[in-house]
């Protein structure tokens, strides 16, 4: 499996479940549906960037650091509309953490 692909694939599965716990319990059907939609998407593209960012054989910390700091930064950017911050950006840099540790894994 290459790089980008470990990635997009950790991205979309961790995207997806931020997504359900983001979304709550009590969420009917559609609002679940795009809050999963939303989240994977952003993993996806977290998952992408690592892929980029990361180089071949770096360390397992190293891509946790760098994948971390794309999802901050990716979170900081999905809390603008509804300036809820608190509660995307720390869930996205977890995201992020294990895009980075995926990718860097993949990379040896």
């Amino acid at each position: 499996m290459s790089k980008v692909s470990a990635g997009v694939v950790a991205g979309l599965l961790l995207g997806a479940a931020q997504g359900v716990l983001s979304a709550g319990t009590g969420a009917p059907g559609m609002a679940l549906f795009l809050a999963i939609l939303g989240r994977a998407s952003q993993g996806i593209i977290n998952g992408v960037l690592a892929g980029y960012a990361i180089k071949s054989k770096a360390p397992l910390w190293r891509g946790g650091l760098v994948g971390g700091a794309l999802g901050f930064g990716l979170g900081l950017l999905a809390g603008i509309p509804d300036q809820s911050w608190m509660q995307v950006v720390p869930m996205s840099a977890i995201v992020g953490v294990g895009c980075g540790l995926a990718v860097a894994r993949a990379g040896r």
